[in-house]
């Protein structure tokens, strides 16, 4: 019995001090590769499909009676400023005893980055509320991602159409030339097309392939097709194909057409033809 009334002495002692005349106050965020890893330096960026997690410690909160009630929550956006997750909720209530002066309790979130996003400079914006005296404090936290980015567009649009050497090249070939009995591959974004409900995209292309008499040689129609919901707006769909020429193919010129359609902006197309060389 008496254990028990000098805990809760020190429980009382202890409530009795804590935040009293103090500010609730918000530390240096951190935001990390690895869950309570170190923050991310400026040489390291993480990359779309990575996930990321954020910590910020909460200071000068009140206890009531030995126990804290704070709320917080965190959110990411992309680098246009899109919100790209939901608002994540922290709820943190516990008891507090006189070894636990040194305490300070962590708002934390993990942000799985979009598969499909654009680089920049994301952020993860938070906030905090202490619920047993209604002080209110919010931040930012500004961290870097790899990636390139489209740019918008008012109308669906086909842009960065590059012809490539092989799936793992980076960069467009500047002279577009292959031997007959290569493999030509194709890289492209669509972009400003329109969502529908949960930022649905329902996105087709088709592919033909002419000669230099604008002959036909190889059409197909619904290549690939991009239909999905998701909290995320995707903001544009890259495509990527590839075509075999034949051993017996003649020298000269040929034209790869793309035309993409949008299933959900009033029957948008766009299209966009680029040439390539049989040496």
């Amino acid at each position: 019995m008496r254990a028990r009334l000098f805990k809760e002495a020190l429980l009382l002692s202890f409530a009795a001090l804590a935040g009293a005349g103090q500010t609730l106050k918000l530390g240096k965020p951190v935001i990390s590769q690895v869950e309570d890893g170190p923050a991310i330096t400026a040489g390291q960026r993480p990359v779309p499909g990575e996930t990321v997690h954020f910590a910020v410690t909460v200071e000068g909160f009140k206890a009531v009676e030995g126990k804290l009630r704070i709320t917080g929550h965190a959110q990411l956006f992309d680098s246009r400023g899109i919100a790209a997750s939901a608002p994540e909720e922290v709820a943190i209530g516990t008891s507090l005893y006189e070894e636990d002066k040194e305490y300070k309790p962590k708002i934390r979130a993990e942000f799985p980055l979009p598969a499909i996003a654009p680089g920049g400079t994301w952020h993860v914006r938070y906030d905090a509320e202490d619920l047993q005296n209604g002080q209110k404090q919010s931040g930012d936290a500004p961290f870097p991602v790899e990636g390139h980015g489209t740019a918008p567009a008012a109308a669906l649009e086909i842009r960065g159409f590059g012809f490539y050497r092989s799936q793992s090249d980076e960069m467009p070939l500047g002279t577009v030339a292959y031997r007959a009995g290569d493999i030509v591959w194709v890289r492209f974004d669509i972009t400003g097309y329109k969502y529908g409900e949960q930022n649905a995209i329902d996105v087709a292309y088709d592919v033909a392939v002419s000669n230099s008499e604008g002959r036909v040689l190889f059409e197909q129609t619904d290549a690939a097709n991009e239909k999905s919901q998701a909290f995320y707006p995707q903001p544009w769909v890259p495509g990527e194909f590839n075509l075999s020429l034949q051993s017996t193919m003649s020298r000269g010129t040929y034209t790869v057409t793309i035309t993409a359609r949008d299933g959900i902006g009033s029957g948008q197309t766009a299209k966009e033809s680029a040439q390539f060389h049989v040496q």
